[in-house]
């Protein structure tokens, strides 16, 4: 019985260790600012005068893209950074045709944060959604999130395209709208390909 107490308290406190980071270390894939979404984000911005990253925007109860990977490998983690107006939870969910992820968690105000999560498979062409719904808020302007819209504040012209993503559609709703397609959620998550 000692031994059995010995080994749950010893997997407790790896996985209590390793839950999360917010390091975003380049070295490792499931943990860093080069993940495909960010990538796409950042070209996004930096390649055209026609997107903005948006601090805090949006002041609706979740915010979710529809993304589809064209490569094999697999989600590793979620990331996300709490706004300014909040330092809460948020319900993150990862839903794909090979699994699904939900988990509670609050992210840094600072940075992106990534918290390691159960691999997801992914074949090439899977498309998933990928979500977060803020738990509990107090003011209207909590529910704001980071993302990424058009300078005009027309419409994005789905799909976009960057290397082996795509995203579809975004859609933000929960006290109000839905709106869709007005900006992308800036929810990314780490991928290490076969």
């Amino acid at each position: 019985m000692k031994v059995l107490f010995k080994n749950i308290l010893v997997a407790s406190t790896v996985l209590f260790f390793s839950c999360g980071s917010n390091d975003n270390d380049p070295t490792d894939n499931c943990e860093t600012l080069n993940s495909p979404i960010v990538q796409l984000f950042s070209s996004l911005v930096s390649n055209t005068t026609d997107y903005i990253d948006e601090p805090e925007w949006m002041d609706l109860e979740t915010h979710e893209y529809n993304v589809t990977i064209n490569i094999s490998g697999e989600i590793c983690s979620i990331g996300y950074q709490n706004p300014s107006t909040y330092t809460g939870d948020y319900l993150m969910e990862i839903i794909g045709p090979n699994g699904t992820y939900a988990g509670v968690h609050t992210f840094s105000q600072t940075a992106t944060e990534y918290i390691s999560i159960p691999p997801i498979q992914v074949n090439a062409g899977d498309t998933f959604t990928i979500r977060r719904t803020i738990q509990t808020y107090t003011n209207l302007n909590e529910t704001v999130g980071r993302m990424i819209r058009r300078t005009n504040s027309a419409n994005i012209a789905f799909p976009i395209n960057l290397g082996n993503t795509t995203i579809n559609s975004s859609n933000f709703y929960g006290a109000g709208g839905p709106v869709p397609n007005i900006g992308i959620p800036y929810i990314a998550f780490g991928f290490s390909a076969n």
